[in-house]
């Protein structure tokens, strides 16, 4: 084998070497990125899932931590619907929190401020719907700024229709139809008749699904709603009715 030969096959080897190095390097800085916007992902799902049950425990500077957490995810990965959703949510929470510690000097800040938020929610989830049209709880969402801003208009209406269409056993569906649901209820509105059907089934399905039984009994509590409940879901299963104080008996 002459010479031009061997430097060519070792030119080769070198160059296979290479590659191979960079396919890995490439591998390892991409996997580092996936883990570290996952390890933010759930660190931020987890706080809203107890600010969902405990909203005292919530603040703008939490808000604002977890806001930089979703951002830095969104660096690495800028065409994730999921980030993008629970982007959207942050700013609802900070439009809460917001609210929540007024400027008294300033009340025509403390709108400003809450309408650039629920705007800033909108966009976000928008921005998850192209990515994915078909999830649930970025139609939720949109029905949750809707809401905030007191628009409970046929838009708002709507998107909860394509939120059961795209996901009708999701928790997150029935943890807002049964919080809106209640609230209504509670307050003798007239969206009570608009949304009681929907209220009943989707109470029945958060009781089932372990993911919003939580949130949904907690809320019942909230309202003192235990005997409409159970008389709404009298032919409920009996491990769903049994949750619900009082609503078994055995005289």
């Amino acid at each position: 084998m002459t010479n031009k030969v061997l430097n060519a096959l070792a030119n080769n080897s070198a160059l296979l070497k290479w590659i191979v190095f960079l396919l890995a390097a490439f591998g390892f800085v991409w996997s580092m990125q996936l883990f570290i916007a996952g390890n933010a992902y759930y660190s931020v799902k987890n706080s809203i899932e107890v600010w969902q049950l405990s909203p005292d425990k919530a603040s703008t500077q939490k808000v604002n931590s977890a806001l930089d957490k979703i951002d830095n995810a969104l660096n690495y990965f800028p065409n994730n619907a999921l980030f993008y959703q629970i982007q959207g949510q942050l700013f609802e929470w900070k439009a809460i929190t917001e609210a929540n510690t007024k400027n008294t000097d300033s009340p025509t800040t403390d709108l400003t401020n809450k309408v650039f938020n629920l705007q800033e929610a909108a966009k976000s989830y928008e921005k998850s719907l192209k990515l994915r049209p078909n999830w649930s709880g970025s139609w939720i969402g949109l029905a949750s700024v809707k809401r905030q801003q007191g628009e409970l208009d046929d838009e708002f209406y709507s998107y909860l229709e394509s939120a059961n269409r795209a996901g009708p056993q999701d928790a997150i569906l029935h943890k807002f139809i049964v919080d809106f649901g209640l609230q209504v209820f509670s307050a003798r509105s007239f969206h009570y008749v608009k949304i009681k059907e929907r209220l009943k089934h989707h109470l029945n399905l958060g009781i089932e699904n372990p993911l919003s039984r939580d949130f949904v009994l907690k809320t019942i509590q909230k309202h003192n709603a235990n005997e409409a409940v159970c008389r709404w879901l009298r032919d409920a299963s009996y491990p769903v009715k049994k949750r619900i104080p009082n609503c078994i008996t055995y005289n």
